[in-house]
């Protein structure tokens, strides 16, 4: 297998070893997540805590996910060299059997998007300095994905799952391609919003 088939497949393979060691397991840590992840924790992490919001569980796990994205783009526009999460957060638990039900359901889309991904691919784009700028627009996905917006879940994960992909392979040009989305998802968010406030405003004039 050459260097670039392994970068391609290490997010799928990663999440598919997590999935496979906490099958005999009622319930998981965040923490413990966390710890699975390795030395590509921003990129996996974006990626795995994004895949929820796709694929809704049981439960408070979309909020509980949707906090730890935000101190994630917290510590990436600081500067942060590892990933981390306060306490009450590593502690918290989550089912085990949802964290699978998530990853196995996902698996098949990261492994498409995988196919795109090239390692080393405008290598200059992806280094420390762009963790923090790419930061902001993760920072702003965050809040987009937490906001109760119908369809509007698709754009964010999307685009996280992209950048994820691209900060694990260190490719610059997936980098670009999530940003590109990012944007349209900002454009996308933006259209519903006022949509649905024309729709709430048309609807209110037949109640007064």
């Amino acid at each position: 297998m050459t260097a670039g088939s392994e970068a391609r497949g290490h997010a799928s393979s990663v999440l598919h070893g997590i999935a496979a060691d906490i099958s005999n397991r009622d319930r998981v840590t965040l923490g413990d997540l966390m710890r699975h992840l390795g030395q590509s924790g921003f990129g996996l992490a974006l990626m795995a805590l994004a895949l929820p919001a796709m694929i809704p569980i049981p439960g408070p796990f979309g909020m509980v996910t949707g906090c730890c994205l935000v101190l994630i783009a917290f510590q990436m526009l600081i500067g942060c060299h590892r990933l981390a999460l306060p306490r009450f957060l590593a502690d918290r638990h989550v089912t085990a059997d949802g964290v699978r039900a998530v990853i196995l359901r996902a698996l098949p889309w990261v492994r498409r998007l995988e196919a795109f991904v090239r390692e080393g691919r405008w290598r200059s784009l992806t280094g420390r300095c762009s963790h923090v700028l790419v930061g902001v627009p993760v920072l702003l996905l965050a809040v987009v994905l937490a906001l109760p917006i119908p369809f509007g879940n698709v754009g964010p994960v999307v685009s996280l799952l992209v950048i994820g992909l691209s900060l694990v392979a260190r490719d610059g040009l997936a980098l670009m391609l999530g940003l590109v989305l990012t944007v349209a998802t900002f454009a996308w968010t933006a259209a519903l919003i006022f949509a649905g406030a024309r729709i709430a405003a048309y609807l209110g004039g037949f109640f007064v």
